[in-house]
């Protein structure tokens, strides 16, 4: 036998190695994404991980992914990819770190603080409304925070507020000498005629905050803007916010 023989027989079961140890890190793989998937969602025996996982809005980008890694998990399970007893498929390097890709998203999921918007625009309850109101047309905001000195949050001026104030006295005026705090009654949250804004805390999960933006209409009134505070509570400090343009 020679050199370039014994050297092809190495190569020849080195490859074999790979393939077996390739297929085994992916069936690992495999276990430990469907427990992970299991636990997360509290999914029961009737439901499939791989399915549930796919449906989920905030894995929408890994959903062709985790289709070619299921058909993967279904080739290896239900047909036997062996020639005379030898693997003969193996899996992609590629394929590996993707789905350790996705694992370590499972069990490590963005949360709020990746997304929100800490640098706002806020004013207190003497912020004089000529320039708010100007402010606000030349910046194309929508909603501002009206916070205290403690930054905690008294209310929210939009459009609607100026709205809300002229059904109820008919005629208003917006002269120099006027302040936000003589629009207080409106800006509260739940003066709000057609939308409401909701709290959420720091170290929540990003899916979170997206699902309450999806299931936002509540008594006709729709989700417009979430306020982050450390615990999620309506009286602590503003942290940051997040509106729906944030997790596009």
């Amino acid at each position: 036998m020679c050199y370039n023989d014994i050297n092809y027989i190495k190569l020849f079961f080195e490859r074999e190695r790979k393939m077996k140890d390739s297929i085994s890190i992916f069936r690992e793989l495999c276990s430990k994404f469907e427990n992970t998937v299991r636990v997360k969602y509290s999914l029961d025996d009737t439901q499939k991980a791989f399915s549930q996982f796919s449906n989920k809005k905030e894995n929408k980008k890994f959903k062709k992914d985790i289709e070619v890694i299921r058909n993967i998990r279904n080739l290896l399970s239900h047909v036997d990819c062996k020639i005379e007893g030898k693997a003969a498929i193996e899996i992609n390097e590629n394929i590996i770190e993707k789905f350790k890709e996705i694992i370590s998203f499972l069990e490590n999921p963005p949360l709020v603080t990746s997304r929100y918007i800490t640098e706002m625009f806020v004013v207190d309850l003497e912020e004089k409304l000529e320039k708010l109101i100007k402010v606000m047309n030349e910046k194309k905001i929508s909603h501002v925070p009206v916070l205290d000195k403690d930054k905690k949050l008294i209310g929210v001026f939009s459009e609607n507020t100026i709205f809300s104030k002229l059904s109820e006295d008919e005629i208003i005026e917006i002269g120099k000498e006027y302040k936000v705090k003589d629009y207080e009654k409106y800006i509260k949250l739940e003066n709000h005629s057609s939308e409401y804004f909701d709290f959420v805390k720091r170290n929540e999960e990003l899916a979170s905050a997206q699902n309450l933006f999806n299931k936002s209409i509540k008594k006709d009134k729709k989700l417009v803007m979430l306020f982050v505070t450390r615990n999620g509570k309506k009286n602590e400090e503003i942290l940051g916010i997040l509106t729906p343009w944030d997790l596009i």
